[in-house]
């Protein structure tokens, strides 16, 4: 088995896992919480926020990243590869880490500084933040998706 295959397959779980998690969130957790009082959702969301900052999260999120510009190098330099699906995968799974840092870890920093015990001030944020935030979080689930189907492509043409 090539590195290649390895990294690959190490790929596909990655995004699979992340596309889970963001799917999770989209139809379950948001909802929910939207139906729960403002100031129980902006602390649950303030606890998920450091939660997502430790070790296991960034196992995924950061490893699978760490993975897709592997392959992106790998689809460039070795021959035997299927250059474009790979580079498909690779660029949509990236993609949801920008999408992460630009959209939705500045509504993580504002919902952060909310104090959830105010109920004016919760109802507020909560009212600014859920829906674009979950709209943000349907487009990186999406991306997740594309990429693990690039690369589970790519195996099955290599």
């Amino acid at each position: 088995m090539t590195l290649a295959t390895v990294l690959t397959l190490v790929g596909i779980v990655g995004t699979g896992v992340m596309a889970g998690v963001y799917v999770a969130f989209s139809v379950m957790v948001m909802p929910a919480l939207d139906r729960r009082p403002p100031g129980e959702a902006v602390g649950f969301m303030q606890a998920t926020n450091r939660y997502a900052l430790r070790p296991p999260f960034q196992l995924a999120f950061s490893g699978t990243a760490a993975v897709a510009v592997a392959l992106t190098v790998i689809a460039f330099v070795v021959d035997d590869t299927d250059r474009g699906r790979l580079l498909i995968g690779s660029v949509t799974y990236l993609l949801t880490v920008v999408v992460t840092g630009v959209f939705h870890v500045p509504r993580n920093n504002g919902i952060d500084a909310v104090d959830a015990d105010d109920a004016e001030a919760s109802l507020v944020a909560w009212r600014a933040y859920s829906r674009p935030w979950r709209l943000g979080n349907d487009v990186r689930a999406l991306l997740c998706v594309v990429a693990l189907v690039a690369y589970a492509d790519a195996l099955r043409v290599a």
